[in-house]
């Protein structure tokens, strides 16, 4: 079992600094969107959107890990409140990505890819970007921190 739960937290660590790294320039690219030309913009907001959708399967990936790794070492009762309260805000951060940043991007797409786009509701689907990667990443850190809470209180003592 010792094998698997190497495996599992491996996978897991690999899929959340994959989720972390790709959102790192999202909130830069849909500002640059908003300065160039239609075509342009539309490339950008092409593959910015395939980086939003890689980082929604990271995130499911590092939930499925995640919990590989609790119950192959052992299951809830092992583990202590700073791992459950990281699987809820890793809940968390799954809705952050499926319920604004996701919508948020497609937002701006559509936007932008009229003949006259609205600067207004660009610079607000902009905005909500932003917001959203900078929760995300944030949220990340706090989990990061709760994953190794045991190691760290113990160090400290």
């Amino acid at each position: 079992m010792l094998f698997l739960k190497s495996i599992f937290v491996l996978l897991h660590i690999l899929t959340a600094a994959a989720w972390f790294g790709l959102g790192l320039r999202l909130a830069a690219q849909a500002r640059r969107a908003l300065a160039l030309e239609t075509q342009a913009a539309q490339a950008l907001l092409e593959e910015g959107g395939a980086t939003v959708r890689l980082m929604g399967v990271f995130l499911v990936a590092t939930l499925i890990f995640g919990l590989g790794a609790l119950l192959s070492g052992g299951g809830f009762g092992v583990y202590g409140a700073p791992y459950h309260t990281s699987l809820l805000l890793l809940l968390v951060l799954i809705g952050l990505q499926w319920g604004l940043l996701r919508p948020s991007w497609q937002g701006l797409q559509q936007v932008l890819s009229g003949h006259a786009p609205d600067a207004q509701q660009a610079e607000r689907y902009r905005k909500r970007i932003a917001m959203a990667t900078g929760l995300g990443h944030f949220l990340w850190a706090v989990i990061l921190v709760l994953m190794y809470w045991n190691t760290l209180v113990a160090a400290s003592g």
